[in-house]
């Protein structure tokens, strides 16, 4: 993550191959993002609650509309 970028919540999910999907779309569109809460899945993979998925807030709405473009939230 770069230094002094804000970020923002724009969606929150439980479903992994949706991380993975958003995670492709946002690389290749250059957007920062990180998924807040992911680890605790990692470790206590039985806990069903949702990561919220963090951007970069000056591409806000840039990212939410590449996720739309591809069936997303």
């Amino acid at each position: 993550m770069g230094d002094g970028i804000e970020f923002v919540e724009l969606l929150q999910t439980t479903d992994p191959t949706e991380i993975e999907v958003i995670k492709s779309i946002l690389k290749q569109a250059d957007i920062e993002y990180y998924f807040k809460g992911q680890a605790l899945g990692r470790i206590f993979p039985t806990m069903n609650k949702p990561v919220r998925l963090m951007v970069e807030k000056e591409r806000l709405e840039e990212a939410r509309e590449l996720l739309k473009e591809h069936g997303k939230k």
